[in-house]
């Protein structure tokens, strides 16, 4: 419309991907061991889980990551 003020949403964006996010699919892509895929997949359904309760509860985006940088997965076995 002419003359509207375009502005940006008050919900948090979904499509921006969550903070390590490529860093954890490339690292899914390459992993050979199972289980070590297994770890880097729960990562992502915690950043994913976390990124829609925040979305539920109205809030930005922001860090999602407990520790920080991703790092190596430990497994213990």
């Amino acid at each position: 419309m002419p003359g509207a003020e375009s502005s940006k949403p008050d919900w948090p964006d979904l499509f921006e991907e969550p903070e390590g996010w490529s860093e954890l699919q490339q690292r899914a892509r390459s992993e050979q061991d199972p289980r070590k895929l297994e770890a880097i997949i729960a990562e992502m359904n915690r950043l994913l889980s976390e990124r829609e309760k925040r979305a539920a509860a109205g809030e930005a985006p922001g860090p999602t990551s407990r520790r920080g940088s991703i790092g190596p997965t430990s497994i213990t076995e």
